[in-house]
């Protein structure tokens, strides 16, 4: 639809909620920037579509549910990344929100220096 806001656009204004985290920065992801925990990516925007960094089981469960698609790089599925694409409507705006946040708390179990320590 004329006027509604790209992926890109939807994607830059999650991301500066996130960034006001102090613990999130923005980095590099296959040449996109990259909103990072920790240093490590979690989600970035591509061709209109959202990249997150999920558990291999919610990606299994949001593409059998038809919420997303498998992210294949290189020929290559890689397991803990699921691809959402834009669907042009306000809902995108919450929907990466939510998906977002449950990338981020992903990663953050994935980054716990307490996690390490064990």
């Amino acid at each position: 639809m004329p006027g509604e806001p790209t992926a890109q656009e939807i994607f830059d204004e999650l991301a500066a909620e996130q960034l006001t985290r102090p613990d999130v920065t923005v980095g590099k992801m296959l040449q996109s920037d990259s909103l990072q925990l920790n240093g490590k990516s979690f989600a970035f925007v591509s061709k209109e579509r959202l990249f997150l960094k999920v558990p291999a089981a919610r990606v299994d469960e949001m593409v059998g549910k038809g919420e997303g698609e498998n992210c294949v790089l290189g020929g290559r599925r890689m397991r803990e990344w699921v691809v959402v694409p834009a669907t042009g409507t306000p809902e995108d705006r919450t929907r990466w929100r939510a998906l977002l946040a449950e990338s981020a708390a992903f990663i953050a179990t994935l980054t716990d220096p307490a996690r390490k320590a064990h």
